[in-house]
């Protein structure tokens, strides 16, 4: 398929309605440095760590967690460093650059397509975080889909979620993750949203921040998308998004909402910010975000960066990449700004 059809068909199933609010985001295709490191990004072929059977890519994923993905608690003196137990067996690091809290928090979550788990560079990023936006930093090392369905993800971020709440107002709490970790948060909207339901009192965030979360597909639009933008896309294979299914549920009957992630209850959500870059599988899901946040009566923009690459707009040390991360911080520090 010609690179003109894969963008004529892109453009026929990619509609958003007139209601919804999408904007463009920083780009770096001027850029000769970012052309150079998605080319580099291409041809170490990432890609393909996600492409075989569910236990194909799990034995994939575990070889590399074996490395050097796990936890690790930070000895440096650059920040001050809290370990919360959550649930009496899961970490969360609290980042804090001042020895005491500030008003503001972040909850960070990363992605790895729920299987990878976090290396030192996530504790590197969150740090900066903290130093861009003035606001403290909860990093969450979450249960992977190894040994776990991603229904205990969530449940474990809920925890870590009540625990800052302990410390902070929640309006002064920011949800901020990428790739799989945004996709969690939005499940976590859902899952505030079902105890609420069950005479639970738990109050929203103040502002949710996902770069380029996926879902399971379902709708015929959904399929159609991410099947024409799969080859473009440098990093997600689109047939990952149908093994993932059976990896996030590992077995166990976990509810449609919370694996097709773009059609959740997103009732009483906070003004959300999506970010997506175009040429990224996962953007097939947008306008289904926008439609289910529509629905829900809650408000969403959808901030596109033409040609970018799967979470590009937190990979700041890429070149090319750091308005868009810039840009994420300084709506943070806005919004920040606003609380006080």
């Amino acid at each position: 398929m010609s690179k003109a059809e894969i963008i004529m068909k892109k453009k026929r199933f990619m509609r958003f309605d007139k209601r919804d609010k999408v904007v463009k985001a920083p780009d770096g295709m001027d850029d000769p440095f970012y052309k150079l490191a998605k080319a580099v990004v291409k041809a170490a072929k990432i890609k393909n760590s996600l492409v075989g059977t569910k236990e194909e890519v799990l034995a994939k994923a575990a070889k590399m967690n074996a490395k050097n993905r796990h936890f690790i608690m930070p000895t440096d003196n650059k920040a001050h460093y809290t370990d919360h137990l959550i649930q009496g067996q899961y970490h969360c690091v609290e980042i804090d650059i001042e020895k005491t809290r500030r008003k503001n928090a972040l909850l960070f979550v990363f992605g790895g397509g729920m299987i990878l788990g976090s290396d030192q560079g996530d504790i590197g990023l969150s740090r900066k975080i903290a130093e861009e936006t003035g606001a403290d930093v909860w990093f969450p090392f979450y249960p992977l889909c190894h040994e776990h369905d991603m229904l205990e993800n969530v449940q474990m971020l809920f925890d870590c979620y009540e625990k800052m709440l302990t410390f902070y107002k929640p309006e002064n709490i920011v949800f901020l993750g990428f790739s799989s970790g945004g996709a969690l948060l939005l499940d976590l909207i859902t899952y505030i949203n079902e105890l609420n339901d069950s005479c639970k009192t738990i109050p929203m965030p103040g502002m949710l921040i996902p770069v380029s979360p996926g879902s399971v597909p379902v709708t015929e639009a959904e399929k159609s998308a991410i099947k024409a933008l799969d080859e473009r896309d440098i990093m997600i294979p689109a047939a990952y998004m149908y093994t993932a299914r059976e990896i996030m549920c590992h077995g166990r009957d976990i509810p449609e909402k919370y694996l097709a992630t773009a059609h959740g209850d997103f009732r009483n959500a906070p003004v959300t910010h999506f970010y997506y870059g175009s040429a990224e599988t996962l953007y097939a899901f947008a306008p289904s975000y926008a439609e289910s946040f529509r629905n829900a009566g809650a408000k969403c923009m959808i901030h596109v960066g033409k040609g970018m690459h799967h979470c590009y707009a937190l990979q700041y040390f890429i070149p090319g990449c750091k308005p868009a991360f810039d840009e994420i911080m300084r709506l943070i520090q806005k919004y920040s700004l606003s609380t006080t």
